[in-house]
């Protein structure tokens, strides 16, 4: 009867999820490969026809607001591979009339480093399906389904955590009945993990589900629990690692709001680079300098550093963060894998670890195929269960027969 339950309990857990699954799971396989696909679709916008150095970061800067009063630079990138265009994101200035923000319609804009040429914009996560915003809103639909606000996030969350739990139960129900184990685990539970040949078609298709459930139930975990982390990290991922190790409040949110976030930094990027550099442990000294951007509500700037090609090969996922007064360049905080505790750290692995990028392009292959595979896990669970229905639909038929 316990059995029964929990086989049931796996059974309506998946059939419950099954389409947002679908969803999760086919866009997680294309955005292993965002970057690459995004390309070949949007050539002009994300590639230059050159390998110029770039201007420095206070004149691109320039350039860009000049271009357009109605934005403001909020992160611009340090580095980028030779060829490719700087995507800098952008928020809305203020009307020096009205005293409102001015509307966009756009929060990125893609310029050549070397000119500082506008070359495109697009609004990250816009529910349009030209080819400049398929990739944004493949991405969009993958971490939020495209629902407003924290919506989303509770569904994606939820459903990671649901995820994890029938993937657990799938591969428990699996193992043979302890009454068996002494005459041979391995033994017993050795046929689960493969297809018996010459079967029917319905006990193929649950081979197929039950085996491949298995040969992927690292991933699953892996996905899962790093899903979490994506769409719960403040109400759940965090507080649960904070039981194992410490993970401090990120800078961003910890540090306090100035009275008036409308004041204007007294020095420029290129400044406050140098002067982060400065700051920097000597083992991470030879970091290449990533993004910066201006914290205004906190009258900060963030300068991020990272370990040469970091996420292009294999464990290399290091990076610091330094946080600068705007006004006479203080130090206010460090964050990055230095200076993290082990938790932190566990924290800082998730994102290399979702997208493969930890193993480099193997890993990224692997994510496209284990997105493919839970597809397929998803409709062939589906198969068994209709198929176990309409049995039970047609037995419970004959027996009504039969009393008549």
């Amino acid at each position: 009867m316990a059995r029964k339950f929990w086989v049931g309990l796996h059974r309506y857990l998946g059939l419950a999820m099954l389409l947002l699954l679908l969803v999760i799971a086919l866009t997680g396989s294309v955005l292993a490969f965002a970057h690459e696909i995004d390309t070949w679709l949007n050539p002009r916008l994300l590639r230059v026809g050159h390998t110029r150095p770039a201007l420095g970061a206070d004149e691109l800067v320039r350039r860009i607001e000049q271009e357009d009063p109605r934005l403001r630079v909020s992160l611009m990138p340090l580095s980028a591979p030779a060829g490719s265009t700087y995507e800098v994101r952008v928020a809305p200035s203020t009307d020096a009339a009205t005293g409102q923000s001015h509307a966009l319609g756009f929060d990125r804009v893609y310029v050549d480093p070397a000119t500082g040429q506008l070359l495109g914009r697009r609004q990250w996560g816009a529910a349009r399906l030209d080819r400049a915003h398929l990739i944004p809103f493949i991405d969009m639909l993958h971490r939020r389904l495209q629902l407003p606000g924290k919506l989303g996030l509770w569904v994606t969350g939820a459903l990671a955590l649901v995820w994890l739990a029938s993937s657990l139960l799938g591969a428990w129900l699996t193992l043979p009945r302890m009454s068996t184990w002494r005459q041979g685990f391995w033994q017993k539970w050795k046929p689960t993990w493969g297809i018996k040949r010459g079967a029917s078609a319905i006990r193929l298709t649950f081979d197929l589900h039950r085996s491949a459930g298995l040969w992927s139930l690292p991933f699953a975990i892996v996905l899962s629990i790093s899903g979490v982390y994506f769409s719960l990290a403040d109400e759940v991922f965090k507080p649960v690692v904070n039981w194992f190790s410490t993970v401090h409040q990120h800078p961003v949110r910890s540090l306090p709001a100035i009275p008036d976030p409308g004041r204007l930094p007294a020095f420029g990027i290129d400044e406050a680079v140098s002067r982060a550099r400065s700051h920097l442990a000597p083992e991470t000294r030879h970091y290449q300098p990533w993004y910066a951007n201006h914290l205004a509500r906190q009258g900060v700037y963030r300068i991020a550093f990272k370990e040469p090609e970091m996420l292009e090969h294999a464990l290399s996922l290091r990076y610091e963060q330094v946080y600068l007064d705007d006004q006479h360049g203080e130090l206010l905080a460090l964050y990055g894998y230095h200076h993290a505790t082990r938790g932190e750290r566990f924290v800082i692995w998730q994102y290399p670890l979702h997208t493969g990028r930890v193993l480099g392009l193997w890993g990224r292959i692997a994510v496209l195929l284990a997105g493919l595979v839970t597809c397929a896990l998803a409709v062939t669970g589906l198969m068994v269960w209709n198929s176990r229905w309409r049995a039970r639909a047609r037995k419970g038929s004959l027996s009504q027969r039969h009393r008549r």
